[in-house]
């Protein structure tokens, strides 16, 4: 039985990907991780990391050729018998690889039970808002009334922030870059707006917050780190949860030093904490439920423009989380 699936034979840009016909993917019982459960495939969450995988360039690199992806959300089809799940549930999944194909096979601890979420706000859920539970709850320890600034507010990434933020009773100040990003960050729960290319953006936010902010998330890297290190109060911390500018900054100590400020790195795995971060992913699926939070989906596009709908992400032509379905 074979599936179509995008391809990527070599590193390389997102048009070096190939829409192929491959075999569908096998179950596999025994060895310390079980692969007992295969899902058809109905939405594919994009990614700022897809593009890097693709180039060769993530952290973690997988050697062509592979199916890039690595977040979505299906209907479970074939088990074996350590699964916990049975054909016709709902699932959904962060995976290392394989998510731009028809089906994929899990290792059914690490997916989400979904429910009746549709397929395409559920395939929102295990990256973004699982990054940003973990950055405002288990680095930064987020309590009503702290002030925090969120960049790139109206990416999937700052619209999980700043709802999650916002449900926490927080005080958000967003950065974001069109008058339509803006008015999407008002939207989800920011305070205050500001325009990231004005020059003194960081002015603005000095003004809004004279002691320093409480806390930064910042996917955005470059000089946008270097300013931010600067807007921190005392005892403030800055989340470094990506470099969506391409620019690694270089951010001195001394500001670290002179208001017992801290920088971490917002990295989770579900290899190292596979419970913790299963509890985090069942919770957001039930605040989902719950309306509590609510992914934003402009459009769901065919993944038959998959490459056109990366490039968009990259070149920040998109606001919300970009889903594709077969």
């Amino acid at each position: 039985m074979t599936m179509r699936a995008w391809v990527i034979k070599q590193y390389g840009k997102p048009e070096d990907l190939v829409l192929d016909r491959i075999p569908v993917p096998s179950l596999r019982e025994g060895g310390a991780e079980p692969v007992d459960t295969l899902v058809k495939i109905e939405g594919v969450g994009l990614n700022f990391a897809d593009e890097i995988a693709i180039a060769g360039r993530y952290q973690d690199r997988i050697e062509p050729p592979f199916v890039p992806g690595n977040e979505f959300a299906g209907t479970v089809v074939q088990t074996s018998a350590s699964s916990r799940f049975q054909i016709g549930d709902r699932v959904a999944c962060q995976v290392r690889s394989g998510a731009f194909a028809e089906y994929c096979a899990v290792p059914s601890h690490r997916l989400m039970a979904i429910g009746d979420l549709p397929a395409p706000i559920a395939a929102a859920l295990p990256v973004s808002y699982t990054t940003a539970h973990v950055a405002l709850f288990q680095k930064a320890n987020l309590t009503a009334g702290q002030t925090i600034l969120i960049h790139a507010a109206a990416g999937g990434l700052g619209i999980a922030a700043t709802q999650l933020a916002r449900s926490a009773g927080a005080r958000i100040i967003a950065t974001a870059g069109s008058e339509d990003k803006r008015r999407i960050a008002r939207e989800n729960g920011a305070e205050h707006v500001i325009d990231y290319r004005q020059p003194d953006w960081h002015d603005e936010v000095k003004a809004l917050a004279p002691q320093g902010v409480d806390i930064i998330l910042d996917p955005v890297g470059g000089q946008t780190s270097e300013r931010s290190l600067r807007l921190l109060g005392w005892r403030g911390q800055l989340l470094v949860c990506g470099f969506a500018s391409g620019e690694i900054p270089a951010l001195k100590a001394n500001y670290m030093l002179v208001k017992s400020a801290s920088v971490h790195g917002v990295y989770w795995s579900f290899d190292r904490n596979p419970e913790e971060i299963a509890t985090i992913q069942q919770d957001l699926v039930a605040r989902c439920a719950d309306g509590k939070i609510s992914p934003l989906i402009q459009q769901v596009r065919p993944i038959s423009e998959l490459i056109e709908a990366i490039k968009d992400l990259g070149t920040r032509n998109t606001v919300g989380k970009v889903v594709l379905a077969w």
